[in-house]
């Protein structure tokens, strides 16, 4: 029975947090609100297993199987003595004349994200209340109201939006799902709507190099996404949805708990877009048609006795039409037949737009604490994904088909005192691809084995170290190494923090994938091999990234404020280079030569006005430059400047919740087009323009039981990218361009929807 148990041990993956006594510190005022209480020691009776509460009250403490005395110590304060009969649940500590309440129902204001003071890495924590300040009706729109990742159209006619972080395109961020790699392969062009809104129970957004455990592709960042839990999730949430386009969501959350150690969650969500419409008049729908089916079934397994397991499985289909349509053209055609600069064709020829994807997954996540060992525990995460994806663009057809499999072991330890840890690991992935495009045909398996070591150092509030080093052997690229390095250094009882990152980063180049919006023109796609044992006969990307951050914690008019100063700086050592100003009627892929790097600096304010009022404001400034055939070049379509301004309100009662965000997007750099027909020119840069998002919340509480009423707009301006087409009038003709997307598509955008949760 131990073999076997050793075995199944093998199979299955905890993350090192597992078997951690969590809870809050927080004190009741005079005036019977509560504030937390950072700095609290939080400690077994008996032993060297302590910690400290973080600037928003909260602590984690590892097991100890033979105390379950819990002793709190704040200056203030009188000590409390805690007895701690099931470490699974989470613990509020009350502080108010010195009596300690175990079960109590706490409610605290929150802005929704939460800054980490004390962690060496700077995360930013977008909550449910950051969820609900827009729509997000899926991980593609979580990012309306943050002021560190842009969202933008991917191009004019499948509706895809797609992010860029540090001035640089998604792909260079680490996405992952609940910490095991998510955006990988064929993901990249539609995987962030594949994750519903109501599913995430939290976002873990950091900038810079990455921690090594999660792999050796971070270059500007890590985001990854919790779902909703079956052990803390509500028992039942229904979410539905509708706006202006028509498009119209369903969204059921359940979880059912059979004991105290076995629970089972259902997360479900249909969609429909099924509204023809052409604001612009160019011909083309602005946004297709289609809908989407997606369920994901997740189990939960705590022995309470240091064996915990996770597993569960999901399946998605998701089809979308767009392109012309008759009923759009009859408008389009009149108007074009006036204009003699258009290029006419027959109309009996449309232009159509098939985007179709299949996806199903399993995994499990599970592992082992050693209770009679404080801090050390073991486990793997397993993952098997199988993607399938069918496009159509006009005349064009890309197929591809992911297997996918991946594993990655941590075992972890202290050494004398949880001042200093430890995790080792290994971890496997076996990534095969085969794509069509064109006359384009690849089949890549891609098999990377590869081990880590990471060592955290803290000595007290003041000083953190995370030092991390990744050897990996990849089939294709031979062994290569990925070192990580984070410094955090805080002064005024952690209100004032230093931080320093750096580290190297490598990734294959996914030239279909990652490039889906080009797919939709008429230019010819141009790959310039440089070594053809390799994947598309392109070397891997390999670069390092550098990060300065202060954070400065403070009182305004005794209301809580902060400001940050984020300065990164990206640097490629080998770059796939996707080249559109070359050649108006080419993209071109090939190897850099030369620099390319992106500088960021961003400055961000945020400050309770009043109790309840809270603005947060934002400035960052990009310079990204690519050394092209035609010279070292601004990145295209990257706003130089952006500027970003939320204001959120809550009434006394709880029952309103307002929320606006103005956006502030500069000019950008297009492609050059200056070897077109006059009509079919643009300009050198676009315009600057503003966006403003605005919602308003009703919450009702009925006993265990909660109702949300919302309505909003999305682009209350109005402002609508002109012409967003390039040859709208013609589409089969070499011409013929809808990636030179800037800004809007679709112009104001109202909607209006309905959560209902039971506790």
């Amino acid at each position: 029975m131990k073999k076997l148990f050793v075995f199944l041990l093998g199979l299955l993956y905890a993350s090192h947090n597992f078997a951690q006594v969590k809870g809050r510190v927080l004190e009741i005022g005079q005036k019977q609100d509560t504030t937390t209480v950072p700095g609290v020691i939080v400690l077994w009776n008996n032993s060297s297993v302590n910690t400290t509460t973080d600037e928003n009250g909260r602590f984690s403490i590892p097991v100890i199987d033979s105390i379950n005395e819990l002793h709190i110590r704040a200056i203030g304060y009188d000590p409390q003595v805690l007895t701690v009969k099931d470490t699974l649940k989470f613990i509020t500590v009350i502080l108010k004349n010195g009596i300690n309440l175990k079960e109590v129902e706490v409610v605290y204001e929150t802005t929704g994200t939460e800054l980490s003071y004390m962690n060496p890495i700077k995360v930013e924590t977008l909550g449910e209340r950051s969820l609900m300040k827009a729509a997000c009706c899926n991980l593609s729109e979580s990012f309306e109201t943050n002021p560190s990742v842009d969202v933008n159209f991917a191009d004019a006619v499948t509706g895809t939006k797609q992010i860029q972080m540090l001035g640089l395109s998604g792909q260079y961020a680490q996405i992952t799902k609940e910490n095991m790699p998510y955006m990988r392969g064929l993901a990249n062009g539609y995987g962030l709507s594949f994750i519903p809104g109501t599913w995430i129970q939290s976002i873990q957004l950091s900038k810079g190099a990455g921690s090594v455990i999660n792999g050796y592709e971070s270059f500007t960042g890590q985001i990854n996404t919790e779902l909703q839990n079956p052990e803390t999730s509500d028992r039942l949430n229904f979410n539905t949805y509708v706006n202006q386009n028509g498009r119209n969501e369903y969204n059921l959350n359940a979880k059912h708990r059979f004991n105290e150690k076995f629970s089972v969650g259902l997360l479900t969500h249909m969609s429909f877009n099924p509204m023809k419409e052409d604001l612009n008049k160019d011909g083309f729908m602005d946004i297709p048609t289609g809908r989407q089916y997606n369920i994901m079934n997740k189990y939960s397994y705590n022995t309470g006795k240091g064996f915990e397991a996770q597993f569960g499985g999901g399946y998605l289909t998701d089809s979308r039409t767009g392109g012309q349509f008759l009923n759009l053209m009859d408008s389009t055609m009149k108007s074009n037949s006036h204009n003699s600069g258009g290029i006419m064709e027959d109309t009996a020829m449309l232009y159509k737009i098939g985007i179709e994807n299949k996806k199903w997954e399993l995994y499990s996540k599970t592992g082992y604490v050693f209770r009679k060992k404080p801090g050390t525990s073991m486990g793997l995460q397993l993952s098997y994904l199988n993607h399938d994806q069918n496009n159509t663009y006009g005349l064009n057809h890309y197929t591809g088909l992911q297997k996918t499999f991946y594993a990655n072991y941590i075992f972890q330890g202290i050494i004398k005192t949880t001042d200093n840890t430890y995790k080792l690991g290994a971890s496997y992935m076996d990534d095969n691809v085969v794509e069509s495009y064109k006359l384009f045909k690849y089949n890549r398996d891609e098999k990377v084995g590869g081990a880590f070591a990471e060592f955290a150092h803290n000595s007290g509030t003041k000083f953190n170290m995370v030092a991390g080093l990744r050897a990996d052997y990849h089939n294709y690229y031979g062994l290569f190494f990925t070192p990580r390095l984070h410094l955090r250094y805080a002064l005024n009882e952690s209100k004032t923090v230093f931080r320093l990152s750096g580290g190297r980063a490598l990734k294959t180049a996914n030239i279909f994938a990652e490039n889906t919006a080009l797919m939709a023109s008429s230019r010819d796609w141009v790959v310039m091999p440089g070594d053809m044992s390799m994947p598309y006969g392109l070397k891997p990307e390999t670069g390092w990234n550098y990060g300065l951050n202060f954070t400065q914690k403070m009182k305004l008019n005794y209301k809580d404020a902060y400001v940050t100063l984020d300065l990164y700086r990206t640097d490629f050592t080998q770059q796939v280079v996707v080249d559109v100003d070359y050649n108006t009627q080419q993209v071109l892929f090939y190897n850099l030569n030369g620099p390319s790097f992106s500088n960021t600096a961003q400055l961000e304010f945020g400050w309770e006005v009043r109790k309840r009022l809270n603005v947060k404001t934002a400035y960052r400034y990009v310079d990204t430059k690519v050394n092209y055939k035609t010279g070292l070049l601004q990145k295209a379509l990257v706003s130089t400047h952006r500027a970003f301004i939320n204001v959120s309100y809550e009434t006394k009662d709880k029952h309103w919740l307002f929320d606006a965000t103005l956006q502030y997007n500069g000019k950008k750099r297009l492609p050059q087009t200056s070897s077109n027909p006059d009509n079919y020119q643009r300009q050198s840069y676009s315009p600057d323009f503003y966006n403003v998002l605005a919602q308003i919340t009703y919450l009702a509480k009925i006993k265990k039981s909660e109702l949300n009423i919302y309505v909003g707009v999305e682009n209350a301006l109005d402002y609508k990218q002109p012409n967003p087409i390039v040859a709208s009038d013609a589409p089969f003709s070499k011409y013929f361009d809808a990636s030179m997307v800037w800004g809007p598509i679709y112009g104001r955008m109202l909607y209006v929807g309905l959560r209902f949760k039971i506790k």
